[in-house]
């Protein structure tokens, strides 16, 4: 009888030790579906826009259109790269023309997938350095993902101002 409650202790010690990596493991998996999510969605609403179009803007002040779907794109590069310990790729579009803004957004949601993809607990949990405080990987995550949605919901606005109607919101 002690042994076996000893057995039973033991298991749920183990059981209760794994879930910080399931749990870090599930986040990790969480995030990259939704960026593959958002990933084909901003690609969708760049899409939508006509190429002569690229260069609009709401206001003056504004980003113009390629500029919004270029931003958010660098960004996300910026984000991913600080998790995974990388420099951020720097690139940007040869041009603001359609074809390059869309390959570009591509190239760098797919190289954000890739990188968090990659990430292991530790770099999940642990704090970074941010131009806006120090954030656990876990927050940083959010914030690429909040910044990405605040920047293609600006550009569906443009949509709106053209008279298009967006592509109905996926998550």
């Amino acid at each position: 009888m002690l042994l076996k409650r000893m057995s039973m202790m033991t298991i749920a010690l183990l059981a209760t030790a794994a879930v910080p990596t399931f749990a870090q493991t599930d986040i990790k998996a969480t995030f990259v579906k939704h960026l593959k999510t958002s990933r084909d969605f901003t690609l969708k609403v760049a899409d939508q826009m006509p190429e002569a179009s690229y260069d609009f803007k709401l206001t003056p002040p504004q980003m113009s259109f390629a500029q919004q779907i270029v931003h958010l794109s660098q960004e996300l590069d910026g984000f991913s790269a600080l998790l995974s310990g990388e420099k951020p790729s720097g690139a940007k579009p040869p041009s603001m023309n359609k074809k390059d803004v869309l390959a570009f957004a591509q190239q760098s949601y797919d190289r954000a997938i890739q990188r968090v993809s990659k990430l292991t607990p530790e770099q999940i949990s642990k704090s970074y350095d941010t131009g806006d405080g120090s954030m656990t990987g876990l927050e940083v995550l959010m914030f690429a993902l909040d910044h990405t949605t605040h920047h293609r919901a600006s550009a569906e606005m443009y949509l709106r101002a053209k008279g298009i109607k967006p592509t109905d919101y996926e998550f």
